[in-house]
């Protein structure tokens, strides 16, 4: 199986998995935009290296052949950045336990991806205007900042991919390589865009 070959069966699994999340205000309308989300992952994932998507694919088949829903647990673990109150009374003790070497990787990966992207939205404002606030100070009821989003999946991520995911990030920043960029790239492209300049005008 190719890497693209492995990305379309991820982004399968997830929609799977995000048809079975249970929200406490009912179903949500980005359940019913499989386009929206195949985008959104798609641009996520065209740009890991080979090793991460070889890793997250095989974690991805057997989460799932176990029962376990990473996309439910990804946003269970978010409402520890949104409420910390219901988490702690509802959540916590419910979901699989995160290793505190995993946050030390998690945190540093962070790091250099809100760098990332509070570069992007100054380059490219009206297109930041359009996505998620940077940074958790700016959540807000129904709206979720891209790090706690960002922590709240990396927290369901095995030790083995976010040590590469890491390693990865940390080459990237060595050559003055951005992520962001590169998924924004993808994204705009994918919505019909020559490049991300092109995006911005049309805003």
């Amino acid at each position: 199986m190719t890497i693209s070959e492995k990305i379309e069966e991820i982004i399968k699994t997830e929609w799977e998995m995000f048809q079975n999340v249970d929200n406490i205000g009912g179903r949500a309308s980005c359940q019913d935009d499989p386009e929206t989300f195949y985008i959104m992952r798609r641009s996520q994932y065209d740009n890991w290296n080979d090793k991460m998507v070889n890793i997250y694919y095989d974690f991805a088949k057997q989460s799932a052949s176990s029962g376990r829903n990473l996309v439910s647990e990804k946003y269970a673990r978010m409402m520890a950045y949104t409420d910390i109150h219901y988490y702690n009374k509802y959540i916590k003790g419910k979901i699989p336990f995160v290793p505190a070497k995993n946050y030390r990787l998690i945190n540093d990966i962070v790091e250099k991806l809100i760098a990332w992207e509070e570069e992007m939205a100054l380059r490219y404002p009206k297109l930041a205007g359009t996505a998620r606030p940077i940074r958790s100070s700016e959540d807000a009821a129904g709206f979720t900042s891209m790090e706690t989003y960002a922590r709240g999946e990396l927290e369901t991520y095995p030790e083995e991919l976010l040590v590469e995911y890491r390693n990865y990030v940390d080459e990237l920043w060595s050559e003055g390589e951005s992520l962001s960029q590169r998924n924004l790239d993808t994204m705009v492209r994918m919505y019909g865009y020559d490049n991300i300049e092109e995006a911005e005008g049309a805003l």
